[in-house]
């Protein structure tokens, strides 16, 4: 799946508040989220991201009786510049269960802005009911998105 928005920023603003973590946890509870911590760290190479969030989601009937719709969330990400653009690589873990979402990300600089494009991917280990949890992870992800984008753009806007 993936998602590519066109913003009125340049590409270095959205980065820098990407990769903020007091924005980071700030959004996360914007979002919903009932916690969140994030540490930031630069190699002088990359800028690498380790986050922590708990969330609730409202589990389909057949997962419920498998998962607590109370879940962490872990989150190890990494963000170079590559030219003009700034290129990121995303995993999320959720803490005991054998699922995962991966996410690479660019922000390119347009005329008018910055492109930012999302391209993420959920896989489930769990015999039977994997895709159900993998379609049940894509489905968040394309609620949680535009949430996050419009938070982002509320803060760039000033």
């Amino acid at each position: 799946m993936s998602v590519k928005y066109n913003l009125p920023y340049d590409a270095e603003s959205v980065f820098e508040l990407l990769t903020d973590p007091d924005f980071l946890v700030q959004r996360s509870l914007e979002c919903g989220e009932l916690s969140a911590d994030a540490e930031v760290e630069e190699d002088g190479i990359k800028t690498h991201i380790i986050m922590n969030r708990e969330v609730v989601r409202e589990l389909p009937k057949v997962l419920a009786k498998i998962f607590d719709p109370k879940q962490t969330l872990h989150m190890k990400e990494s963000w170079q510049q590559v030219g003009s653009n700034f290129v990121g690589k995303s995993e999320f873990t959720i803490e005991g269960q054998p699922a995962s979402l991966s996410a690479d990300m660019t922000i390119k600089p347009t005329s008018s802005g910055c492109e930012y494009a999302i391209a993420y991917k959920a896989k489930a280990n769990i015999p039977l009911v994997g895709g159900k949890v993998e379609k049940f992870i894509i489905a968040n992800c394309e609620d949680a998105i535009p949430k996050e984008v419009a938070f982002l753009e509320e803060k760039l806007a000033g």
